[in-house]
């Protein structure tokens, strides 16, 4: 029976120590968003102009990268979710659980629109009124934007059948899956629908790993579960060069496996890594975490800036180190700012 106890116990910690650590994940992902759209811009159909220079590896990188980050950005909002409502009770009632949400998601996705990427759309991509209704006001593409309007949706819709997809495993799945295929096949941009649809079977899944917990996940090595991304992601590339409808639909297949794989990948291996780094304990970490949401939300625009200053003046690569180290510092500095005031934190989603 003491072994038991002791066993409970561990599990328990392992539970909290990886609630905790979502916050370094959740971190780390923010960071490598940044890291994205600082390399996006050489594989081509991304701002405006071509890059001066070709840089091969970093369009590989870019879609690798896109393969996974808000998958996993999703599935840990997913996680999170079931802990708040079902572990801590809250989340009690819709009304209440909607407008918090539109607090954090919609009023920062308004407020950033309106002073910030609309500016830079209008300057940069010679926005018209018809562009600015269709893509901001309409929600079809707004820039970085777009994952407010889309975790907003999810939120809106999950949690109304949340309930039963507590209680049914196997009919949530298929639910989910459906719900993706018509994500897939109603092209609808209007608030990001289609998006919502493409992204619940990921919050569904982080939902689920916190509800039955991971132990069984972590039991596979780090190193097979980036050997399996790593092949997934090959296969999708190859599949991706050649013609047919079967091939058009096995590509399809392997990408949402890939983005399943990549999720989980991601999120296994940044809570590794945080149970072997002293994070808690670094104040520069503490800051970068703490302004997480405020860097996302600015800092795409720096990194049009600095694409459009130094495209053809550096090295490809140094141009993307440059844009990544320029991009964090500059949001951070207006993230710092921004949550210094009562009013402007809540204009940023913070309380």
């Amino acid at each position: 029976t003491d072994r038991q106890t002791d066993r409970q116990t561990d599990r328990q910690t392992d539970r909290q120590t990886e609630l905790s650590n979502c916050t370094f994940v959740k971190t780390i992902l923010m960071l490598l968003v940044v890291l994205y759209h600082a390399i996006l811009y050489w594989n081509g159909n991304w701002f405006v102009g071509e890059p001066a220079y070709s840089a091969p590896g970093l369009p590989v990188a870019a879609r690798w990268l896109n393969s996974f980050l808000i998958y996993a950005f999703t599935l840990v909002s997913g996680y999170l979710f079931y802990h708040v409502k079902f572990e801590k009770g809250r989340y009690d009632r819709f009304l209440s659980f909607a407008a918090n949400k539109a607090k954090r998601l919609l009023v920062p996705y308004l407020f950033v629109s309106a002073v910030w990427a609309v500016p830079f759309a209008v300057y940069f991509s010679k926005y018209d009124t018809a562009d600015v209704m269709k893509d901001f006001v309409l929600g079809a593409s707004p820039a970085q934007l777009w994952f407010l309007l889309m975790l907003f949706g999810v939120f809106v819709i999950f949690y109304p059948l949340s309930g039963f997809f507590q209680k049914h495993d196997i009919a949530g799945a298929a639910a989910v899956i459906l719900i993706y295929g018509l994500g897939l096949v109603v092209q609808i941009n209007v608030f990001q629908f289609s998006h919502v649809c493409i992204y619940i079977p990921f919050f569904w899944l982080g939902f689920k790993l916190r509800q039955h917990k991971t132990l069984w996940l972590r039991k596979i090595p780090v190193l097979i579960w980036l050997l399996a991304d790593v092949v997934l992601f090959s296969a999708v590339e190859c599949l991706s060069e050649r013609s047919g409808v079967m091939l058009s639909l096995l590509h399809r297949g392997f990408t949402f496996l890939l983005h399943i794989v990549g999720a989980l990948t991601a999120f296994l291996v940044l809570q590794r890594i945080a149970c072997r780094v002293r994070w808690k304990e670094s104040r520069a970490f503490a800051l970068f975490s703490k302004n997480s949401m405020p860097i996302y939300l600015f800092h795409q625009q720096i990194v049009y800036v600095l694409i459009y200053w130094l495209n053809g003046v550096l090295n490809p690569y140094v141009h993307a180190a440059v844009s990544f180290i320029g991009a964090v510092l500059a949001s951070l500095l207006i993230s710092v700012i921004m949550t210094s005031f009562k009013w402007t934190r809540l204009l940023v989603g913070e309380k």
